[in-house]
């Protein structure tokens, strides 16, 4: 289990008394979802002593669920944002705040009384997730008929702009709709339906994280005290070569080698030991070190588990013990050539390891909804054999915009823009290629940041990035004329700086909001671990929350 409290609403509720509404029958199954909004404060009841069961939701009542539910604070503005909006209703600083998280758009009219209807409903909740940009992508998928398999809708009776929408709402369990195949878009939702497809979501995304995993390099140090909050920590001291006749791991720094086990290691080991964490054995390997040539051979294969078992055997000196519990597998760059031929080295590896009784843990890269990216690993076989799955969903940003300076290109250029980690978490979780059991996934969360070197009026002055250090990044947001904003289609922070000489930088950081954003869309996709790269990167200040 995860280490933080299960969310103290949710607890609280267990001990609630029930609600008892006149109107709702004793044997609906609807019943305990309904009581349930109310114990979390999603949904009232009137006082005549009834909920509503069969009467439609208006738009405006379902505005207002939407702002309870995620916690956002109400906003009141000087006058309406819609000619047919009130200022002095219940409902006018809910709308208005929902307009300002995006979950419609602005416009003349809201219709406020109008009976909210079951495509509006799945459009505004998605939006309010998060996660416009992710139904534009199904969207576009569809269209360009790009892994169509992956956002397979059973209803027939959706098309458009709100297929997208409903295609979301539908992955993440708002509802299976009004038949095997018909969603029923333009009918209203009664009181009762919509308490039910609310506290669906609002369980999944507030319970807490099951597992709590970090990576620890060289410079982890400094943050080593943040590993009290995880169940598992892996460290970075080992790197995997293969010369096309020998594999070997390497733990020193002879050579250049960085992925080392450091002189004061007895420091880490005994104090993750000391509080009952478990220490895996990162194993890092990528193309340079001949890592396809390495697993397309038999004897490669070999030495290559020879080489990883041989390192959790062996006592280290300075503990007069071997300190691991497991191995983590951060094999990267692979492609769907290498797929097989890595899936034999995991079966050969997992079989020694369970022999042993050690963990594995096995990291895979993210699938791209345009292309191929790196397609080398099989997600339903890594899953059956690992202990844990690690989802690097980050580093979509490109390392080169050479080819772009004088444009504003650097805006598109995101670590980890919400729609594709969105359809990371999809394809991980897809019942036929995916991992099976979804509690051995965890997301992966970087702390990188991105700065791009503008001009005055925001052109690209530089196609090389920056990338500051977590103190750097605190400092820069820390001053009076850093302007910060928050992009809601990539769902990620940004902020624009100067430097002591001058100089004017875009930077994109990923906030506690971004990080809030991700882990909802993993939670409602069933996936409540997380992994962090890497400790000594992390907010000191209070950004980050899970």
């Amino acid at each position: 289990m995860g280490k933080k409290v299960f969310a103290l609403l949710l607890s609280l509720a267990l001990v609630t008394p029930a609600f008892a509404y006149s109107d709702v029958p004793q044997d609906s199954v609807l019943k305990p979802e309904i009581e349930s909004a109310a114990q979390y404060g999603l949904m009232n009841g009137f006082t005549d002593g009834t909920f509503g069961y069969s009467q439609s939701i208006t738009r405006a009542q379902f505005a207002t669920v939407l702002v309870r539910m995620f916690g956002w604070d109400t906003v009141l503005p000087a006058a309406p944002s819609y000619s047919d909006l009130s200022s002095d209703s219940y409902y006018f600083p809910y709308i208005e705040s929902a307009l300002v998280h995006d979950v419609f758009d602005a416009g003349t009219n809201f219709r406020p009384g109008d009976a909210v209807t079951r495509g509006e409903m799945a459009e505004m909740l998605v939006r309010a997730l998060g996660l416009k940009s992710a139904a534009s992508l199904v969207r576009q998928a569809w269209k360009d008929r790009v892994t169509a398999q992956h956002f397979s809708l059973p209803f027939t009776d959706v098309s458009g702009d709100s297929a997208g929408y409903i295609y979301v709402a539908y992955s993440i369990g708002m509802t299976n709709g009004t038949s095997a195949t018909t969603f029923s878009p333009n009918a209203s939702a009664t009181r009762a339906q919509a308490a039910a497809m609310l506290v669906r979501i609002y369980e999944k995304i507030k319970q807490d994280t099951t597992f709590n995993h970090a990576f620890y390099a060289i410079s982890s140090y400094s943050q080593l005290s943040l590993s009290d909050e995880m169940d598992a920590v892996s460290v970075g001291w080992s790197r995997m070569s293969w010369d096309r006749t020998a594999a070997s791991l390497a733990t020193t720094s002879a050579n250049g080698n960085e992925y080392c086990i450091p002189s004061g290691y007895s420091e880490v080991t005994d104090y993750l030991s000391s509080r009952g964490i478990g220490m895996n054995l990162s194993v890092f390997m990528d193309t340079s070190g001949g890592l396809q040539d390495m697993l397309s051979s038999d004897a490669g294969r070999t030495q290559a588990v020879e080489q990883i078992v041989n390192e959790l055997t062996i006592t280290y000196n300075a503990i007069g013990r071997n300190p691991y519990s497991g191995v983590t597998i951060d094999f990267e760059g692979l492609r769907s050539a290498q797929r097989e031929d890595f899936n034999r080295f995991l079966v050969s590896l997992s079989s020694q390891l369970k022999a042993m009784g050690k963990s594995l843990y096995v990291c895979v890269s993210p699938v791209l909804v345009t292309g191929s990216y790196y397609d080398g690993y099989d997600y339903a076989a890594i899953g059956d054999l690992a202990d844990r799955v690690i989802l690097m969903a980050y580093d979509y940003d490109t390392r080169d915009l050479s080819d772009y300076v004088g444009t504003e290109y650097y805006k598109t250029a995101v670590p980890a823009p919400i729609d594709q980690v969105w359809a990371s978490l999809k394809a991980i979780t897809d019942p036929d290629t995916g991992v099976r059991d979804r509690s051995r996934v965890s997301l992966g969360f970087s702390a990188k940041q991105v700065a791009w070197q503008i001009d005055e009026n925001g052109k690209l002055l530089s196609g090389t990035p920056v990338y500051p250090t977590k103190e750097t990044v605190s400092k820069r947001l820390a001053q009076a004329d850093t302007v910060k904003g928050w992009s809601s289609e990539y769902q990620m922070s940004y902020a624009i700086y100067r430097t002591e000489d001058g100089s004017r930088y875009f930077l994109w950081y990923e906030s506690r909001e971004a990080v809030e954003v991700a882990l909802n869309a993993a939670k409602s996709l069933g996936v409540t671990g997380i992994s962090l790269w890497r400790l000594g990167t992390i907010p000191d200040d209070a950004l980050w929350s899970w």
